[in-house]
């Protein structure tokens, strides 16, 4: 493209009015649903980090129980071999909590339009 008629477009695109108009709040709204996202994205990997973490706390001292003590891991194993479905319930409600805590009422407290503000106003 000669340097003439990119000139002439862009003096053609300053004359001429856009045929859309953007909402007044429209670079709040982006603004805060980008915030959002991220603030999901953070909550979300704060949740999986100490959910990794326990699970690896859990296993040392499994792992430092089986050293010192191989009979109680062994009755504990029994113990939860023989109730199975009781302690996948306990596990999953136990998640769901903390799921729930970290994740969820901060999403949701995040969302909540602020009591003093007006209604058309976010």
């Amino acid at each position: 493209m000669k340097n003439e008629e990119l000139d002439y477009f862009i003096e053609k695109s300053f004359r001429t009015k856009p045929d859309f108009h953007l909402p007044a709040g429209f670079a709040q709204k982006v603004t805060l649903s980008v915030v959002r996202r991220e603030q999901l994205k953070n909550d979300l990997y704060e949740y999986l980090y100490l959910t990794g973490v326990l699970l690896s706390m859990l296993s040392v001292a499994v792992g430092l129980y089986y050293y010192i003590d191989k009979e109680l891991v062994m009755r504990t194993l029994a113990f939860a071999s023989g109730n199975v479905i009781q302690l996948i319930f306990a596990v999953f409600i136990l998640n769901f909590i903390f799921f729930t805590d970290r994740v969820l009422l901060r999403l949701l407290f995040r969302s909540l339009p602020h009591p003093l503000q007006r209604r058309g106003e976010r």
